[in-house]
């Protein structure tokens, strides 16, 4: 079993649906455990990507197979509500990054881990902060630490607070 934590963006259509119908489809996958959700955030989209704001927010939890079983989960759920393989630059119907896996450290042609760009992306420590409070494993703080030293200095706002653990967040309809 591994402790892991998941970055999530929209910036298309419906993007709290597209947030919450990624989180399903990844908890209803076999191996999954225990989670918690962040709460969600609003955040302009920064390094040139397209598109208005995004929604992001972070899903921490426990996973029982391979590093690679969980990052094909995230590729699946990111295919399944309309993301392509291009990335870069674009708009997002949903995005998933892996931010760590446990205390794997990798750098290959498939993954990265940890997560080369959460010490530099404010959109992803705020959430990250909500759920996971000790040092991030292969890096040298906590979220909150890492926040305090981030240069990305663009604007944040919760737009739902963090759910009670193995919860959603209560969104009006």
């Amino acid at each position: 079993m591994a402790k892991f934590a998941i970055g999530m963006g929209s910036n298309l259509e419906n993007r709290m649906r597209n947030l919450v119908e990624g989180i399903r489809y990844l908890l209803s996958r076999y191996k999954m455990g225990l989670f918690e959700l962040s709460g969600v955030y609003e955040t302009p989209p920064i390094e040139g990507v397209e598109g208005g704001s995004f929604l992001n927010c972070v899903l921490s939890g426990n996973f029982y197979g391979p590093v690679e079983e969980l990052q094909k989960n995230c590729r699946e759920a990111e295919i399944l509500l309309g993301s392509t393989v291009r990335k870069n630059n674009s708009s997002r119907t949903l995005d998933i990054d892996l931010l760590f896996f446990g205390d794997v450290t990798r750098n290959d042609e498939t993954l990265t881990l940890p997560h080369p760009g959460i010490k530099r992306r404010r959109f992803v420590l705020k959430p990250l902060s909500d759920v996971w409070h000790v040092k991030i494993p292969g890096l040298k703080g906590t979220p909150e630490e890492l926040l305090n030293k981030c240069s990305d200095k663009s604007s944040i706002s919760r737009i739902y607070d963090v759910p009670v653990r193995g919860c959603f967040w209560e969104v009006p309809s």
